[in-house]
């Protein structure tokens, strides 16, 4: 671990997560509104006492709001790395331990599904099975799905005719045990910035979906819906737009960072 703090991608990614996982450890214990709660008297205040980061056109407190986005935002990463990786990681280590016939078949179904650009993609998908969180996290991890595939296959290809797997053919391994139990294990590192980076995106496509309507629904605030909602505010209440923004962006480029930082490291840049 200690390696991966010599590149300056690392550390500033990792020191943008951190700052992103203290909010939302701190919106876990505490949110200092409730989120939907609505003071009508109160529209588009600035920022004070009362309200930290102001509140929106509905009087509605931006910081708890924010705070309850981070989760969302956390959650539906998680979600997309998880379901996603696990997906592409079984797809793709078949395609590079077995190569030949199964190879060639699985990379065209893949290479079929990277000719789709991915929000559009997402569109579909859920112009299909609606709207919503969990259908949300399944247009989401369905895109990511090439991205672990591509990444495990040339991993297990690498290492497919070394010596150690060799030796547990002779002792007479199974195929998945020496995929997953042997080979796996090895990918690690590749595994760390292939995750960072389709959190990033994972992030950044549900801002974006929700921002057109198609991703989170209220009255779960999103980041993106709030963006979409802060956009008819910006010249009354600057601050209103700044702060999903601001968070959306540090998420994101936090996340692209570390997972650059893995890959400079790994390949000795």
């Amino acid at each position: 671990m200690k390696k991966y703090f010599s590149s300056i991608s690392f550390c500033i990614g990792f020191g943008m997560i951190a700052l992103m996982s203290a909010l939302l450890l701190v919106s876990l214990v505490h949110l200092p509104c409730e989120p939907n709660a609505m003071e009508l008297t109160n529209k588009l205040s600035v920022p004070g006492a009362a309200h930290w980061l102001g509140t929106d056109q509905f009087g509605r407190d931006i910081l708890s709001r924010a705070m309850k986005g981070v989760q969302i935002s956390f959650l539906i990463g998680v979600l997309v790395v998880v379901c996603g990786g696990a997906a592409g990681i079984a797809v793709g280590s078949f395609a590079g331990y077995y190569g030949g016939r199964v190879d060639e078949v699985i990379m065209k179904l893949i290479d079929a599904q990277m000719a789709f650009p991915g929000v559009l993609l997402a569109l579909m998908l859920i112009a299909v099975f609606g709207n919503g969180i969990s259908n949300t996290v399944l247009a989401l991890a369905i895109m990511s799905v090439p991205r672990f595939a591509r990444m495990s296959r040339s991993g297990f290809m690498k290492y497919r005719d070394a010596d150690f797997v060799k030796a547990e053919k002779v002792r007479g391994a199974g195929g998945l045990r020496i995929m997953f139990v042997h080979i796996l294990p090895n990918l690690t590192a590749e595994l760390a910035a292939t995750a960072s980076l389709a959190f990033a995106g994972a992030v950044m496509s549900e801002a974006g979906l929700s921002y057109l309507g198609m991703g989170i629904q209220p009255p779960d605030p999103s980041l993106g819906k709030m963006l979409s909602e802060a956009q008819d505010c910006i010249l009354r209440a600057a601050w209103y737009v700044l702060i999903p923004a601001v968070i959306i962006a540090v998420l994101v480029l936090g996340f692209n960072l570390l997972g650059d930082g893995i890959q400079e490291v790994n390949e000795g840049r």
